[in-house]
């Protein structure tokens, strides 16, 4: 047998609220999903999240999803809660129901946890040089791990200018799943030679560090 199901994304009839929430670490993230026109049950209701950075999809445990009472059977509004939510909770949830031949898709929640504190991202600088005979460039790489937000931001001061550079997110497995993210930026070797300081910049969740390379060579 086969299955058809005709995805219905945002309407009036399948909406999700709030459409984002920002936490501190240990706090309760608490999201709801409206069934106005939908011939479906709040038991019914599947809730998934999507990383932010690896695009992996997670389903919540039904431990996360309140149960619902005798009274609250014929209610329209459906809420799932993240208990004791953690900075690896971050995403974008989003709520999923079938009403007959038909899939409906909440419009998404966007969900940032942030450490209890201003924890200090681990920032790394590194420099490479290359050259070949037409000329001499020096290519700047800022490595930031352990951020705390799944919005993160790098960006470079070099002089008095600003330079947004190179992201590249390296999603790395062990025993902790986490992610780093490298920003590249290049200069020429003159530039490299006279600016003196390079600094690379990190904010998110509110929060801005920096760590600045100096060239010391003549």
């Amino acid at each position: 047998a086969s299955w058809y199901f005709n995805i219905i994304s945002v309407n009036n009839s399948f909406y999700q609220f709030p459409p984002s929430v920002k936490v501190r670490s240990g706090e309760r993230v608490t999201m709801h999903c409206q069934l106005n026109e939908v011939q479906s049950f709040c038991h019914t209701v599947a809730w998934v999240r999507v990383h932010p950075v690896s695009g992996m999809i997670d389903i919540l445990q039904d431990s996360n999803i309140p149960r619902q009472t005798k009274e609250q059977v014929e209610t329209t509004v459906c809420q799932a809660s993240i208990y004791n939510a953690t900075v690896q909770d971050s995403g974008t949830y989003y709520c999923i129901t079938t009403d007959r031949e038909h899939m409906y898709l909440g419009n998404g929640t966007a969900v940032t946890v942030q450490a209890g504190s201003a924890v200090m991202p681990s920032i790394d600088i590194m420099a490479f040089a290359s050259s070949n005979k037409r000329d001499s460039t020096v290519t700047l790489q800022c490595t930031v791990g352990e951020f705390a937000s799944s919005r993160v931001y790098v960006h470079w001061l070099i002089g008095s200018r600003k330079e947004n550079g190179q992201t590249l997110f390296v999603w790395e497995e062990g025993e902790e799943n986490s992610v780093k993210i490298h920003n590249y930026v290049a200069v020429s070797a003159e530039e490299w030679r006279t600016e003196g300081a390079y600094t690379c910049v990190v904010s998110f969740g509110g929060w801005m560090f920096n760590k600045t390379l100096h060239y010391y060579g003549k």
